[in-house]
């Protein structure tokens, strides 16, 4: 049985295709005043509910495969002398796919917006009010939580399903996070992310949301809702850090909340620190031994792989951030301080 060749001509008209869409989407999301938002709206649930859905079949991570698999598909291409053209054709590909499912919402309006958070500065007293309750919440859920043989917090059965669960009761409040996600993956070598002081990140090729089962575990939670927020079209480090709080700050489980209440406890109290120091010693005098030791391990954590690896990986998120808008970077990972003051009352 005799097969018919491929037309070699194929993969570069291919590779044209997808890089002419991937232009072309490129400029309407600039130049055309609400198209972003509206592809959000209409080709967003689509693109999860295909891409987000099927590679949500497989329990595995499937952006981590692909990276596996990168090298030996290039080396293969580069035998079969079919590199340039089978490299211009893929990376097309992947611009398009980067343009469909991550630039595009760069030009979005902000979750800040469509929520109605109010902007404007708020007072060390404020900010000392909110680290104060803040405290009170992590203590009255840290003796609730269950411990490993070292003391750490444990996160209960299938918390990646749970936070699935707690991102679709935000979006009965707010269409923009409406709608079908994906089960979060963890990486299986997650030792990378830790090096590079990774907690998780989004995949834009098979939509999914990936984390590091590496790091201390009430991280988790937090983490994967702020990835799956990600899926819905928050660009913004400083409100995907939001939602990935108000997801579990607003749970009914206890480590959900403890997760919640955990990470706003870091990131206001950073600030407060910042601020006013003495306030901030007492502050941390105030948490419970079991919290405390939580921190204490998470510091330890992160601190072994300080170094030149999480170094570059920092300034080379920075720098995709600033250029994808975001002005403030990586600090805007701290940002979402003002987000939790401005809704205190609001949001508990």
């Amino acid at each position: 049985m005799k097969y018919r060749k491929i037309n070699p001509h194929l993969p570069w008209a291919a590779g044209m295709l997808f890089l002419a869409g991937a232009l072309l989407l490129r400029v309407l999301s600039r130049q055309v005043p609400g198209f972003a938002d509206r592809w959000r709206s209409a080709a967003n649930p689509l693109l999860v509910g295909t891409l987000g859905r099927l590679s949500g079949l497989l329990p595995f991570s499937v952006e981590e495969l692909m990276i596996l698999l990168l090298v030996p598909f290039l080396l293969l291409l580069y035998r079969k002398r079919r590199l340039l053209r089978g490299g211009f054709c893929f990376f097309s590909l992947l611009f398009l796919l980067f343009e469909m499912n991550e630039d595009v919402y760069f030009q979005c309006r902000s979750f800040a917006e469509l929520a109605g958070i109010p902007t404007g500065s708020y007072s060390t007293e404020e900010l000392l009010e909110v680290c104060e309750s803040l405290t009170d919440e992590v203590n009255r859920l840290a003796p609730l939580q269950e411990r490993d043989a070292r003391g750490l917090m444990v996160c209960g059965p299938d918390t990646g399903g749970r936070m699935r669960a707690r991102m679709k009761v935000l979006g009965e409040r707010w269409s923009v996070l409406a709608g079908f996600y994906p089960p979060p993956k963890p990486i299986l070598f997650s030792r990378v992310l830790s090096l590079c002081s990774f907690t998780g990140f989004y995949s834009m090729i098979p939509v999914e949301a990936n984390y590091n089962r590496e790091m201390p575990p009430y991280n988790i939670p937090f983490t994967l809702g702020h990835e799956l927020s990600h899926l819905k079209g928050i660009t913004s480090e400083q409100e995907a850090n939001y939602l990935g709080y108000l997801s579990c700050i607003t749970a009914e489980d206890p480590d959900l909340r403890y997760s919640g209440a955990m990470l706003g406890w870091i990131y206001c109290t950073n600030e407060l620190l910042l601020r006013d120091k003495k306030a901030h010693r007492a502050i941390r005098k105030q948490v419970c031994p079991e919290a405390s030791l939580d921190l204490d391990f998470n510091t330890a954590f992160w601190d072994q792989y300080e170094g030149d690896v999480s170094e570059t990986a920092e300034s080379l998120n920075d720098s995709f951030l600033k250029s994808s808008g975001l002005s403030d970077g990586v600090r805007s990972y701290d940002l979402v301080v003002d987000l939790i003051v401005r809704t205190w009352d609001n949001d508990r």
